[in-house]
């Protein structure tokens, strides 16, 4: 501090009150404080007032208005840095631990068996539904209660509910005909195709929505990719790092209503897990 005292450190008039002093320090302390300031020479600057302040408020007249020497002043600095290295080590230890302890809930208890639960039901739908592609469909006959609309909407009720067409594939010939053949598939119980035989030739209309529901079976390929989310997941994403905390939710967040909707949707996987 070269050329300057104590009272110019404190922006204080020579010969200012104890009051002045004391008011002056809580105000420049607030102000060059490192853990609030972005001055680069916090440090120095709140050193430099704590040293002023100490000074000033000293009864002996040697230290009134006058500089610490070097030694002092370095000593106190040493000091200084020693006790804020030592905080920052112990805020950046508490927030490892925090940061540990967080990654360790996702990791255990409650949160990871959800998880696993989303794993297993995932593979199990997906299971039933490579199956309902790879095996023959099964048919029956149905009988035709009434046709609503079919020259623009395509639909067929019949006495096991109603059964929507695609557009492209209807044939007014339907019109004429009391029942038909439902195509089903062997597990999961999808509509398929309903056909019926007019004047020896057979028609097919594939079915869009059944009275279970609109059918999966078309898009298949997109069952599988969300129910088996969990199993890649639970595979890939093994390090702690922030990928695996937002997968982690949008796990969750995307096969949990998926899986429960597909559940109560087609109650063949419930019947499978509780009978075999």
């Amino acid at each position: 501090m070269p050329g300057r005292t104590y009272y110019e450190i404190l922006n204080l008039p020579e010969g200012a009150t104890k009051a002045q002093i004391k008011k002056s320090y809580r105000k420049l302390v607030k102000l060059y404080h490192p853990d609030v300031s972005n001055d680069p020479n916090a440090h120095e600057k709140y050193l430099e007032i704590n040293q002023a302040y100490e000074a000033l408020l000293d009864p002996k007249p040697k230290h009134k208005g006058s500089s610490s020497g070097p030694s002092s002043k370095t000593s106190k600095w040493n000091r200084y840095k020693r006790e804020s290295s030592k905080k920052y080590a112990q805020r950046q230890a508490k927030k490892a631990q925090e940061i540990e302890l967080f990654y360790q809930s996702l990791r255990k208890g409650w949160r990871r068996n959800w998880i696993r639960m989303n794993l297993l039901l995932g593979v199990l739908v997906s299971v039933f539904t490579i199956a309902d592609q790879l095996s023959e469909p099964t048919q029956r006959i149905i009988a035709i209660t009434s046709l609503k609309n079919y020259s623009s909407e395509a639909q067929i009720n019949t006495e096991e509910g109603a059964f929507t067409v695609l557009e492209k594939e209807k044939h007014s010939s339907i019109r004429s005909k009391t029942e038909l053949v439902l195509f089903e598939s062997k597990y999961l119980k999808q509509g398929l195709f309903v056909a019926y035989i007019h004047e020896g030739v057979t028609f097919y209309q594939r079915v869009y929505y059944s009275p279970i529901g609109p059918s999966f079976y078309w898009g298949y390929q997109i069952v599988l990719f969300v129910s088996l989310i969990p199993l890649f997941f639970y595979l890939v994403f093994r390090k702690n790092t922030g990928w695996f905390v937002f997968f982690h939710y949008l796990t969750l967040i995307v096969t949990t209503p998926w899986l429960i909707y597909f559940m109560i949707q087609f109650p063949t996987i419930i019947q499978f897990l509780k009978f075999g």
